[in-house]
């Protein structure tokens, strides 16, 4: 027997090796491992084997095993560097980020430019939140290999976390053009325009990683994520769907569209979405606060605070958790409370700016931090202007003399019973004349419920009910009948705390039914109540916006209750109610009549109100029963259904506005 002959049949190590790379290199990796595993048996010891079974264990995912062959390995060859990566490299992936980095730096030691180690080094550390100490790694392993785009990967990452987002946008660039069909490159790229507040490039690179690869999941979260920076809330929810379908278990995915689905209003969709985000993610603070948001919208009072409270926990930072707890506060008269929570989250944060990628303007909107503020997202959509949201209360010194550039300020502070804490620093700047201002505030303080006898009591065709306004403390002592008694309003009469609109609150008090609790506030107004039913039997409500002073109808709602919000009207089950309110959307002049008409028109002029709006009903006699004038009215397009045909109609106010706002 020759000895060729007797080595095929007794093959050594060596041998065994060289056949285990060769059936990896053809696909069979089983067959591969068998064959490093005989090696290993025979020469325990082996580096060789132990490196190739320790990659074959974690290429077939048995981490666990592969870190205990590379541990062996590194033990009988504690100079061998690649061990030492590979070791790091299968303890990042399984999450020791500490024994990660510990291995990282020790094939360092032994390697120093070793680019591969440099990468991972920055990586681990940037998630770890090290980010200054993975920019110096990441820099180092640029200079160490220049030419490589996973250097160029590693920097970009360390950029990002350090919020430096403009140069990890060049790195990611960098890493793209080494690598053209570098998917996670144009991904990255996209997410740091994003957060660079430069959404058309975040969508063009988000588009280019599509391209590559259509299935990857983090592609479509960059372009949903760019596109809610366009502003297009519908489109952005269609890719984070995408994603989650790639990807069902990743938390960000759920919370990016369940952010999205709140800017949709589509409120139970949203829910379900950020509680599946925070099954996947315990810590996820912006959950938190966004499911407050929505509990708190849904007068869910209990679950918006201990949702707001958790998020804090997590984030005791978070503005929109601050914001949460103030109101809630608020309301429950804890009013010290409520300020120091408006404290932590406008104190140093009191101008937001919301960029449009090709704005038809720059608008200032004076805001308070209470819940007073002009209903203006459809006014001044984040689409179509760059918004600078201005919580002027907290306005700094010398701010006023520093403000970006705008070109018309609107003040949105509508309700003068929550407008308060904000008043002087309005007056102020209204008083700086530094530009345009839309419904300057001192106009905005005659509209007070129970200032509407004096503002509008000229106007010939109007019935005005007699309103008061009565602190709680003398309700406290004499109960509300003596105190609207003491104050002139007859029963039956309206109660409705201050600052209140939508209905909250409000309730008839009159004959012999128990009177209702009273919603916990500093004030109240006490109405006298005028019977306005139809002859029908049904009560009607009709509301007009004034844009620059000129009434443009909105809707008409019908209803068997006297209080009547269109909402709960239920008029979308009524043709016969939908027919009578095109017909005022129409002609408004003929469905009121002319003194009726003229009466509305006189009462936009004497608020003399940039926009302002009014709620009104006809009695009998065709005069005009004022509810309310101010510049706190809602107008919003109506979804798909039967309501959308009122939206022509609907756009001729914000068209109006949007022609007011450019002058």
């Amino acid at each position: 027997m020759t000895a060729n002959a007797l080595r095929l049949e007794t093959p050594d190590a060596e041998s065994l090796l060289e056949a285990g790379l060769a059936r990896h290199q053809a696909g069979d990796a089983a067959g591969a491992a068998a064959l490093f595993v005989e090696a290993l048996s025979m020469e325990p010891d082996n580096a060789t084997a132990l490196y190739l079974l320790g990659l074959a264990r974690f290429e077939a995912g048995a981490a666990v095993e592969a870190e205990r062959l590379i541990e062996r390995l590194t033990a009988v060859r504690p100079s061998h560097a690649e061990a030492h990566l590979a070791l790091a490299n299968i303890r990042h992936w399984r999450d020791d980020r500490a024994g990660a980095i510990a291995a990282y730096r020790r094939a360092l030691e032994l390697s120093p430019i070793h680019a591969l180690a440099l990468q991972g080094l920055s990586r681990v550390l940037a998630e770890s939140g090290d980010h200054a100490g993975a920019l110096a790694v990441a820099e180092a392993a640029c200079a160490a290999a220049p030419g490589d785009a996973a250097t160029h990967m590693a920097l970009a990452a360390a950029l990002r976390g350090l919020g430096e987002v403009l140069e990890a946008a060049d790195a990611f660039a960098t890493a793209a053009m080494l690598a053209p069909d570098l998917v996670a490159a144009h991904v990255g790229r996209s997410l740091a325009h994003s957060d660079a507040g430069e959404p058309t490039e975040a969508r063009d690179c988000a588009e280019r990683a599509l391209t590559l690869d259509p299935d990857f999941a983090e592609a479509w979260l960059a372009l949903g994520t760019a596109l809610r920076g366009l502003h297009e809330p519908q489109a952005a929810s269609e890719a984070f769907e995408r994603a989650l379908a790639l990807v069902p278990d990743r938390a960000a995915f759920h919370l990016n569209l369940g952010l999205v689905l709140i800017e949709l209003q589509r409120a139970a969709d949203a829910q379900k979405h950020l509680v599946r985000a925070l099954e996947l993610d315990p810590t996820n603070a912006v959950a938190e606060a966004n499911l407050s948001s929505l509990y708190y919208r849904a007068d869910r009072k209990d679950l918006a605070k201990a949702h707001a409270l958790r998020a804090l926990a997590l984030d005791p930072n978070l503005m929109s958790a601050h914001q949460n707890l103030a109101a809630l506060l608020a309301e429950e008269q804890d009013h010290d409370g409520a300020r120091a929570h408006r404290d932590r989250a406008y104190a140093t944060r009191n101008l937001l700016v919301t960029t449009a990628a090709k704005p038809l303007g720059r608008v200032l909107l004076l805001s308070t931090t209470e819940s007073g503020n002009t209903p203006d997202r459809y006014l001044i959509p984040p689409s179509l202007y760059t918004r600078l949201l201005w919580f002027i209360e907290y306005a700094a010194p010398g701010q006023m003399d520093e403000l970006p550039p705008y070109d018309v300020a609107f003040n949105a502070i509508g309700d003068e019973d929550l407008a308060g804490p904000t008043a002087a620093n309005a007056a102020h700047f209204a008083e700086l004349g530094a530009g345009r201002l839309l419904n300057p505030p001192a106009k905005i303080a005659r509209t007070r419920r129970d200032l509407a006898g004096a503002l509008f009591g000229h106007i010939d065709g109007l019935k005005i009910p007699r309103t008061v306004r009565i602190e709680a403390a003398e309700i406290a002592v004499h109960g509300v009948r003596e105190a609207a008694r003491r104050a002139g309003v007859p029963e039956p009469f309206l109660v409705r705390p201050i600052g209140s609109h939508g209905g909250k609150g409000l309730f008839v008090v009159g004959g012999d039914a128990p009177d209702e609790p009273l919603t916990p506030a500093s004030a109240y107004y006490l109405t006298a109540y005028e019977n306005f039913r139809g002859a029908d039997g049904l009560f009607r409500k009709y509301r007009m916006i004034f844009v620059d002073r000129q009434p443009i109808p909105y809707h008409l709602a019908i209803s068997p209750s006297w209080m009547v919000h269109y909402e709960s009207s239920g008029m979308d089950l009524h043709p016969d109610r939908l027919a009578e309110e095109m017909r005022f959307l129409e002609d408004p002049a003929t469905a009121l009549g002319a003194e009726a008409m003229a009466a509305v028109t006189e009462i936009g002029a004497a608020m003399d109100l940039d926009y302002a709006g009014i709620d009104f009903s006809l009695l009998p006699d065709g005069r005009v029963l004022l509810f309310e004038a101010n510049a706190t009215m809602l107008a919003h397009p109506e979804a798909e259904g039967p309501l959308a045909h009122k939206n022509p109609f609907i756009e001729r106010i914000f068209a109006a506005f949007r022609a007011m706002l450019a002058g």
